[in-house]
């Protein structure tokens, strides 16, 4: 089939959420950190693409009564018009309109607006709902029961390894597990532009590439290393930029606007 490339990426941005240093990168400093929460929509002949859904609506209204302690812990910052809906309307979209929804991985701050797009159909790697669902207690907190039960009838799909979701090469999502055990990064082509990869949370920061350490809160921290190290030579070879999407740096340096 010949490749298509989609038209039109837009980053969206979303919540601010702080956190130490060392706690994004085993081996880190004490200095705080900003960390943006963007969502990225992506035109594509075949419909509208949408990466991530950002933090619950709840959030932007009442964060510790919607997140509880975790709220305080991260600092977050949210505002209603930076709820993904509000974001999609901004930007001349139409939330009903998504016809497709990527899911990096369904942690509170990246899943918490999958309830706004029933219409959907959702792509997710295998192993992640049951997780997100059930699991260990040392990473509960990081996951919102709420956040998931209005999506129990929505149309999911679990892939089991790297996809060519339209099957067109546009939008290349890949399994880079570690972080959670179904964490995904999303290569997408636009016409024109050098192949970006969207990281999810497979990193947090640009440091990372440099030591391929994973963080604290990872799920399996040897997969985290290999898929930051799997990333890093995607780079190094020049066959996609690689959006950290936590780094601010990323969030500055890189045009909001792709086509």
């Amino acid at each position: 089939m010949a490749q298509v490339e989609a038209s039109r990426l837009v980053a969206m941005p979303g919540a601010t959420v702080t956190m130490r240093e060392s706690e994004l990168m085993v081996g880190g400093g004490d200095r705080m950190i900003d960390l943006p929460v963007p969502t990225f929509v992506i035109e594509h002949p075949k419909g509208l693409v949408l990466f991530d859904t950002g933090c619950n609506p709840a959030v932007a209204v009442d964060a510790k009564g919607y997140w509880g302690g975790i709220a305080d812990y991260l600092q977050v910052k949210f505002a209603p018009e930076l709820v993904v809906d509000a974001q999609l309307k901004a930007h001349g979209y139409r939330p009903e309109d998504i016809r497709y929804v990527v899911v990096s991985h369904l942690h509170l701050d990246h899943a918490g607006g999958l309830a706004l797009f029933p219409k959907a159909r959702f792509f997710i790697m295998k192993g992640e709902l049951n997780y997100a669902y059930w699991p260990e207690k040392r990473h509960r907190s990081a996951f919102k029961i709420n956040d998931l039960l209005p999506t129990r009838r929505f149309d999911w799909v679990e892939l089991p390894g790297d996809t060519d979701l339209l099957e067109d090469g546009s939008l290349i999502m890949m399994r880079t597990p570690g972080h959670t055990p179904g964490e995904s990064s999303l290569m997408v082509r636009i016409r024109g532009h050098q192949p970006l990869v969207l990281t999810g949370d497979t990193l947090h920061i640009r440091p990372q590439f440099n030591t391929l350490q994973p963080s604290e809160m990872d799920y399996d921290r040897a997969e985290a290393s290999e898929s930051i190290a799997r990333l890093k030579r995607i780079r190094d070879l020049s066959e996609a930029r690689i959006w950290v999407m936590h780094d601010a740096e990323d969030w500055a340096t890189y045009p909001h606007l792709i086509e």
